[in-house]
């Protein structure tokens, strides 16, 4: 737990000192962290994969990693739907021409690295860049770490029903009521900081200052983002276990000491960022 403990603390410190610190200078600073989870994941995707006999095909995965990024910078969310099509078409070509020796598994294990971890990661960037901006970021973090932390604790102290045994049998009924306190506590505190007190009105591109002028709008909206994205969380979590569990693998990785690879700490993270993304998007559209 001690070890667990101090990643966990060394991971917030990374983060924030991307999103609070470097994006102050320049937003795209952030993208450097975004994009080394993104290309870590996958790696550890394509690795467990080829453990378990799934041999994805690389040429479609380099081509959406290295293509992205441009697309995006000049298209913005199109941009990424571009390198997505332009990926999953490479794909099928790559399986027609290696028929002999690819399986209809290796085709499809393929196109999950692309949407899982790779595609859902493209949503950091979306909120990063106009839908959310700051505030967009801190909510996918405060709800999904406190609602995980809360989901832990929860779980050792009063976790007997199990939630989902054959998925995951350490996930309890608890956890998931502890998940969404802790998703709550997370959507209060950036009520409290943007909204409230207004603590980064004075940053460098902050973007959004305040989700919205009155508080009767405002704390409704903030609910009910925590239970989407608390819910989000807990299915994250849980398709991450199923995935392992398939696979017959602990963790997706080792490089964080007590937490396993990347994808064992972005498993919850990949199934929020794409709905605070959308929030925001139709929040830009009709709002402002």
């Amino acid at each position: 737990m001690l070890k667990r403990n101090l990643t966990a603390i060394v991971l917030i410190a990374v983060a924030l000192l991307f999103i609070l610190y470097l994006r102050t200078f320049y937003v795209a600073l952030t993208d450097i962290l975004f994009g080394a989870f993104m290309l870590l994941g996958a790696f550890e995707m394509w690795q467990v994969g080829k453990k378990s006999g799934y041999n994805a095909f690389l040429l479609p995965l380099i081509v959406f990693a290295v293509s992205f990024y441009p697309l995006f910078w000049f298209f913005g969310a199109t941009g990424v739907l571009l390198a997505a099509m332009i990926s999953f078409l490479l794909t099928g070509t790559v399986f027609l021409f290696t028929r002999d020796k690819s399986s209809l598994n290796d085709f499809f294990y393929t196109a999950l690295i692309l949407f899982y971890p790779m595609i859902l990661t493209t949503s950091f960037f979306v909120i990063n860049h106009g839908a959310g901006d700051l505030l967009g970021l801190f909510l996918v973090l405060f709800v999904t770490l406190l609602s995980d932390a809360f989901a832990l604790f929860a779980g050792l102290l009063f976790g007997k029903e199990k939630l989902m045994p054959d998925v995951s049998p350490k996930k309890t009924v608890a956890g998931a009521v502890g998940a969404y306190v802790g998703g709550l506590i997370g959507a209060t505190a950036v009520l409290l900081l943007f909204d409230v007190f207004g603590v980064f009105n004075n940053f460098g591109n902050v973007g959004i200052i305040r989700l919205f002028d009155k508080y009767f709008i405002s704390v409704p909206a903030y609910f009910a983002l925590a239970i989407l994205c608390t819910t989000a969380a807990i299915i994250g979590d849980l398709v991450a276990s199923l995935i392992k569990r398939k696979m017959d693998v602990k963790d997706f990785g080792k490089i964080f000491p007590g937490h396993g690879g990347v994808m064992d700490r972005m498993d919850s993270l990949l199934f929020v960022a794409p709905i605070v993304a959308l929030f925001f998007s139709i929040y830009n559209g009709v709002i402002l």
